[in-house]
């Protein structure tokens, strides 16, 4: 496998993904682009096309009620996001949020932070390859961890920058 090929792969999955295409699709679709590469030996962007213009073609087009839930994971996050930096200043400065303990917003902050951890987890369920069996990409465990880190680092971030503030 050529590093256009798995970057090709990784571009295909990723669009496949976004148009809501159930795993086992995904591995059937990237099996065969795979095959005609290694048959061929033409290049993926050469024989498909850009992965997702070729993720658009052999897919429906994807639903409406994705989009919207989408939107509503995107605002989820931001109010999540929101929630956790002014519970770490409201910590830091000894400041309340809406009367409420900053401990108790930082809290509801991680808590709403589930949904869209959960949401995301669901989305990118390994893709199996139908020729081996294996997992074309990583599971569910990863998306999780990468999601924690991420907001335990903002969250420092934002501490850190809180302390520097005051």
């Amino acid at each position: 496998m050529t590093t256009g090929t798995d970057t090709y792969r990784r571009e295909l999955v990723q669009a496949l993904r976004l148009r809501d295409v159930a795993p086992e699709r995904i591995g059937d679709i990237v099996a065969e682009v795979e095959s005609h590469v290694a048959e061929t030996g033409e290049d993926p962007r050469e024989a498909f096309g850009p992965a997702r213009d070729y993720a658009a073609s052999v897919t429906q087009p994807r639903s409406r009620g994705s989009w919207v839930s989408f939107r509503a994971l995107i605002v989820l996050s931001a109010v999540c996001g929101w929630l956790i930096s002014r519970g770490v200043f409201g910590l830091v400065r000894g400041e309340p949020l809406h009367g409420l303990p900053a401990g108790v917003v930082l809290g509801i902050g991680w808590l709403l932070w589930v949904p869209p951890v959960l949401a995301q987890a669901r989305r990118n369920a390994p893709v199996p390859d139908p020729r081996t069996g294996r997992r074309l990409t990583p599971g569910r465990a990863r998306v999780v961890l990468v999601m924690t880190v991420f907001l335990a680092a903002l969250m420092a971030l934002t501490w850190l920058l809180a302390l520097l503030t005051v």
